[in-house]
């Protein structure tokens, strides 16, 4: 089996840089902080757009004086601004046992790679600052790191946390665990995508979803399989894994009870992701990783798998 097809390489993680730019016709969500913006600080100081209006202290710039203020006030106000900082941009992946199933181009837990590279790409060219962290069988984070710098190690953690040996510490972190810890290393305004199987959505995750949603930008894909999603025809299919290969028989319409079971899950999760106020869709892991998130940002129904 091609290990690309299980697991995702830093060589491939790499190439998606140059495909970073088609995503510049999809226009970002609105922060969800109303006091962030896209580029400013919370902090008062020198920068271009007015924050404030202070009593005149000795040895402030001329240039500065609010006259306007003075002339109200009949005291000498300077003018304070608000600098400009590097937002951050942070992604999620799930390490789940179920990300390591794929029956189209890859497993789903190399799609979601594909999926976090272009994201990391894009917000390189925006000038964030890149964070990654990761939940499920593997678990970390790593700080946020600006530029071309700041991408590589994340990527390389990615490609770490995808790897399908199994660690022997072996562990499940939660997703709300997880969210919690990297609320605690973010500035107001961030943005986020996660990168999920429906089934690790649970109720600590969306407390800590919701927590997150007061002063982040949160984004989310609900990854799914070709498989989980259309009707498997009768007759005998091949299956490999690790541990070897196996024949897996289909009945006629055997398959339907259990794929609307999982249909019904997966879009209960999205509905459940935007009620929180984040933008959430489907997708399958066989589909241009551009596409998905360009249709993400445009916020195009949940449910886009070219059903």
């Amino acid at each position: 089996m091609n290990q690309s097809i299980i697991e995702p390489t830093l060589h491939d993680l790499l190439l998606l840089r140059g495909r970073a730019a088609e995503l510049a016709s999809g226009a970002r969500r609105r922060s969800a902080d109303r006091d962030s913006g896209t580029r400013h600080s919370p902090f008062r100081g020198r920068g271009m757009d007015y924050a404030e209006s202070r009593a005149y202290a000795v040895g402030g710039e001329v240039r500065h004086i609010d006259w306007r203020g003075t002339a109200r006030s009949g005291e000498l106000h300077t003018k304070l601004f608000a600098p400009e900082r590097e937002r951050t941009s942070a992604v999620v992946i799930d390490t789940a046992v179920a990300m390591g199933f794929g029956t189209r181009r890859c497993f789903k837990a190399v799609a979601a790679a594909h999926l976090a590279a272009l994201f990391v790409w894009s917000a390189v060219m925006q000038g964030d600052r890149i964070c990654a962290a990761a939940f499920g069988r593997r678990a970390g984070m790593i700080p946020s790191l600006a530029g071309r710098r700041g991408a590589l190690r994340a990527l390389d953690a990615v490609c770490q946390w995808s790897s399908r040996v199994e660690p022997a510490d072996a562990v499940e972190t939660k997703l709300g665990v997880t969210l919690d810890r990297l609320a605690r290393g973010l500035n107001s305004g961030a943005h986020l995508l996660l990168v999920i199987d429906h089934r690790s959505l649970d109720d600590e995750a969306e407390r800590a979803l919701r927590r997150l949603r007061r002063h982040h930008d949160v984004m989310a894909v609900v990854l799914v399989d070709a498989f989980e999603r259309s009707k498997l025809p009768a007759g005998t299919y091949r299956v490999a894994a690790l541990a070897g290969e196996a024949q897996l028989r289909v009945e006629s319409d055997g398959t339907a009870a259990w794929q609307q079971d999982w249909k019904t899950a997966q879009e209960s999760a999205v509905w459940r992701l935007r009620k929180l106020g984040a933008g959430a869709m489907i997708a399958r892991g066989d589909q241009d990783p551009v596409q998905v998130l360009r249709d993400l940002l445009r916020g195009v129904p949940a449910v886009a798998v070219g059903e």
